[in-house]
């Protein structure tokens, strides 16, 4: 490759993947670039001499009719050939496009092409790193590359082209220093790839380019400055807009009006603002998808910030924080006539902590991954100034390598990189922002230093229905002893390896160190045995009597306190796991200290040797903290927290863990959480199972007399938009064999489902009911054209919930994270079938743990917690349906108890007052179904003008 290469830009439409089983390439498409532009084109059809698949033409939109005049392959080899030769050849996916090239090539008598080739696919992963996706289409999406006709070879190989010329001249803008050590790295990536960034080397050696302002070189390492926050630009404090006519004036013009929303704001800031005239309460404030909820608190608490009291906003997770940074907050700023800033905080596991990354990048890595990952990060250092690693939408986030380079909480005022820490650089925002935006699980654990830090803020708590789960898991302490034994075996490897490199030939010839290292492994057997000891005993103690119907299931059994107390008396392993990890961390004390005497004489593989043992020897001691957390626990047997231990099915004791953790959330959200804020406001879509609100307060810890709550009714007119249709018929589920109740569910499903073709989200309680259904599902000939996804089966959360949302009449088998949380407007989701009510398991440990807890208490656990947290759940799952003012869909519950017994009545009044239900059979409610959708149809049909 020079300055004068020419890139060939190659894509190919086939017939199917694999050549050796008669695939044939069905159309060409190449452009040509060099100096950065395109130069020519080539384009052809081809008669591969077969069919093309269905799926194919359905795909690409070649037809066999299309191709049957085309030339043949080996009529358009020759030109092909030529055009290719002394080319550098480049493809989206070059493993793909070239060696069936080649392959064709072959068929028909021209020797393979020995030409350099480059794949965009990977530099599309290191040069855009922060992109969601690296498929051509939305590639081009993201920088507006005009791709007309996606799965066409000479629309993709125009669209690779743009993106190439794109990423090359990104490849050059990268300073001197990223290059180098991209170039350094000695990437394995797909054939001559790497190559481009010796060119690009090359090129700005003999163009030299200044560094822009925004970078600045740091240790070795291109950076990114931090960009400061604005700050406020008014000397008084503007005023509430408390009518309706001042909101309006305020708003954007494509902004709709919405009452409840208005009546939510001003609810939010009389609340908070007259705190000189009468006290100010807790609130908690019901806002109903559709009625703006985030601007509904956003706008009141940025006045009241004005004051200068900053506001603390908690939501359920990262993604919920981003949209409100990147949403919500632009919004509120094109609105209120003053300035508005906010920052985004997460935990520090989140963050890339520069030292270490530094460090790594000495170490001469084989892993392709790992090395493509050091490639991305280096590239995002040039782009980020929140060193945020979510920024990478990376799925490989819990990857090994990122154990070796996320942020530890601490930063030390002697690291190489303290003035850059993106730690610092989150909390000196944070003291600068009015907003800060956290989630609740970082709530949980700093809420009391942030609420001391910022002076006692604001707090609004959203998706506030998390909140006492999150809590909860927060204080959770859960050990897998099967990782503490795996530390120590990478220790112990480590240190006596025979072959490669090992800390034991590291300090060859220093007598103290290799006593020292004895005395580590000394210490790390006496461990191991130990540990063993303990798990052989707590195995047998709890769980090896222990049985359940299905041989696989996970097994977690409560253990009382004081039954824990007295097996873990009866040995001596606990204080023998105790001693023996003291001796351990003090040998590494002095193995640290000959290390450092002598650092200098060690080579960077062999430094990084010695610190992947000393983070492997502090990993299992943070273990095995929280194992002797747990047994202080234990030993305090404090009435607030329970113990239980967990296998993965019945007999395996090597994957035994013990956890503890907080019972419920009253008395600690009050003093633990909230104490650090002003009164506490919490708002989310589903808040309420009744009328009366005690079990809310229960939850959240409140008092009522000190706590004023609101339900803001919902815009949505459910008597035109929905239907609820029950089955009055169908199983006993109490008496019902279970593979009775999955052949009924299947019949139930199949005749709805059949009999109209609309995007189907199926609602169960149980994942393994979900893999039986499904698979009888799959085989009814009323699906054979249908796309169905299960939970469990199909992938991911979110791979599944993205694919069905871009499918037309697919089917979505979904137990609970699917209740709540996914958003399907529109005709992405138009029928919705529940198949029970969502009562907790009275199996799983925390809900027993509730019940007998609200029986000492001596009140009912079914009226207390089980139906209230089911009607919520309930409520949860039908608001997937209607997003929207213009969504319609019908929704149909497949448990009939909800009619039969006395606490239906209080399920049905949960739901919304004017949603139409109707009863019946299945058959009736498929005829229902058909008839409802017949009339949505009918309805949206806009009438032609007289």
């Amino acid at each position: 490759m020079d300055k004068d290469t020419v890139y060939a830009v190659v894509d190919i439409e086939t017939t199917g993947t694999s050549v050796t089983d008669g695939d044939r390439i069905i159309q060409v498409g190449c452009v040509f670039v060099q100096h950065n532009q395109i130069i020519n084109h080539f384009e052809t059809d081809v008669n591969p001499l077969r069919e093309i698949p269905a799926a194919i033409s359905r795909l690409t939109g070649i037809t066999n009719k299309r191709v049957r005049h085309a030339p043949l392959f080996d009529d358009v080899a020759g030109t092909l050939y030529s055009l290719l030769t002394n080319t550098v050849f480049v493809a989206h996916n070059v493993n793909f496009d070239l060696p069936f090239i080649n392959a064709e090539f072959s068929r028909v008598g021209y020797p393979e092409l020995t030409i350099a080739a480059v794949d965009t696919v990977s530099l599309s992963q290191i040069l855009l790193p922060t992109a969601p996706s690296f498929r051509l289409r939305d590639l081009s999406g993201y920088f507006n590359i005009e791709h007309d006709n996606p799965h066409s070879a000479d629309s993709d190989a125009s669209a690779t082209a743009e993106l190439f010329i794109f990423l090359f001249r990104r490849l050059r803008a990268l300073p001197v220093v990223t290059l180098q050590q991209m170039i350094d790295l000695h990437p394995e990536l797909p054939l001559q790839t790497a190559d481009l960034f010796n060119e690009a080397q090359r090129l700005n050696a003999a163009n030299p380019r200044k560094l822009p302002d925004y970078l600045y070189i740091k240790n070795g390492l291109a950076l990114r400055q931090a960009a400061p926050l604005p700050a406020s630009t008014l000397a008084t404090p503007s005023k509430y807009p408390k009518t309706k006519k001042q909101k309006q004036k305020l708003m954007p013009d494509n902004l709709e009006w919405r009452p409840e929303q208005g009546k939510m704001m001003n609810y939010i800031y009389n609340n908070y603002a007259a705190a000189d005239q009468h006290p100010v309460k807790q609130m908690i404030v019901e806002a109903p998808t559709g009625i703006g909820k985030s601007l509904g608190y956003v706008l009141p608490m940025a006045y009241l910030s004005q004051t200068g009291k900053s506001v603390v906003i908690s939501t359920a997770t990262t993604l919920l924080q981003e949209q409100l940074v990147d949403q919500t907050i632009p919004l509120l700023k094109q609105i209120v006539p003053f300035t508005v800033n906010a920052v985004l905080v997460k935990g520090s596991q989140h963050y890339l902590d520069l030292q270490r990354f530094a460090t790594t990048l000495k170490v001469a890595e084989t892993s392709k991954q790992t090395q493509l990952l050091k490639l991305r990060l280096l590239v995002w250092l040039t782009m980020t100034t929140t060193g945020d690693l979510d920024e990478l939408h990376l799925a490989t986030y819990r990857a090994p390598y990122f154990q070796e380079i996320i942020h530890e909480g601490t930063v030390t005022a002697d690291s190489t990189f303290y003035e850059d820490d993106f730690l610092r650089r989150r909390d000196q925002r944070m003291e600068q922002a009015q907003f800060i935006i956290v989630n609740h699980a970082y709530l949980s654990e700093h809420a009391l230093a942030l609420g001391e830090r910022l002076h006692q803020p604001y707090l609004v708590v959203d998706e506030a229905q998390h909140l006492p789960d999150s809590t909860l898991k927060q204080r959770r302490t859960q050990v897998k002893f099967s990782q503490l034994i795996n530390e120590l075996h990478h220790v112990e490897r480590d240190i006596s390896r025979e072959i490669g490199p090992s800390l034991m030939s590291l300090f060859g010839g220093d007598a103290a160190a290799t006593t020292t290292l004895e005395r580590i492994l000394v210490a790390s057997d006496t461990l191991e045995t130990q540990l063993n000891q303990l798990i052989k005993q707590l195995f047998l103690r709890f769980l090896a009597n222990k049985r359940v119907n299905n041989h696989n299931q996970i097994i977690e059994e409560l253990i009382p306190a004081a039954d824990l107390a007295a097996e873990l008396q009866q040995g001596t392993a606990v204080a023998t796991v105790t001693q023996a990890t003291n001796e351990l961390l003090a040998a590494l004390g002095d193995l640290r200290q000959r290390y450092d005497q002598q650092q200098d004489r060690f080579a960077a593989s062999e430094r990084y040797l010695f610190e992947q043992v000393d983070t492997r020897i502090h990993l299992f001691d943070d273990q095995m903290s929280r194992l002797l957390t747990i047994l202080q626990q234990v030993g305090d047997q404090a009435p607030a927290s329970l113990f239980w231990l967990t296998i993965n099915h019945v007999g395996d004791r090597n994957s035994l863990q013990l956890a503890s953790g907080l019972l419920a959330t009253e008395g600690f959200l009050r003093h633990h959480l909230y104490a650090g804020f002003q009164p506490v406001l919490l708002t989310g879509a589903t808040l309420f199972s009744s009328g009366r609100s005690q079990y809310v307060l229960d939850q959240f810890d409140l008092d009522r007399d000190a706590t004023v709550t609101h339900r803001m009714r919902s815009s949505f007119d459910y008597g035109k938009q929905a239907e609820l249709f029950i089955s009055d018929t169908g199983p006993n589920l109490s008496r019902v064999s279970p593979e009775d109740y999955v052949t009924y569910l299947t019949a139930a499903i199949t005749q709805m489902a059949g009999a109209v073709n609309k995007q189907t989200l199926v609602l169960f309680n149980s994942l393994s009911v979900i893999e039986q259904v499904y698979q009888q599902l799959t085989q009814q000939p009323e699906f054979a054209q249908r796309e169905i996804f299960a939970q469990g089966i199909s992938g991911s959360r979110e791979r599944i919930a993205k694919r069905f949302a871009t499918s037309h009449g697919a089917i979505l088998l979904g137990a609970a994270s699917f209740w709540e949380g996914i958003d399907l407007p529109a005709e992405q989701l138009e029928l919705l079938i529940v198949t029970r009510l969502p009562f907790d398991s009275p199996d799983r440990v925390f809900v027993k743990a509730n019940y007998a807890r609200l029986e000492a208490a001596g009140k009912n656990p079914f009226y207390n917690a089980a139906l209230p947290s089911a009607t919520l759940k309930l409520r949860q799952g039908i608001g997937r349906l209607i997003r929207t003012p213009n969504d319609r869909g019908a929704i149909v519950l497949l448990d009939q108890r909800v009619l039969e017994r006395q606490y239906g009545q209080s399920i049905l009044r949960a739901l919304p007052d004017d949603l139409p239900k109707t009863t019946g059979d299945v058959s009736v409610i498929a005829q229902g179904l058909i008839n409802f959708f017949e009339k949505s149809t009918t309805d949206s049909v806009t009438p032609p003008e007289v």
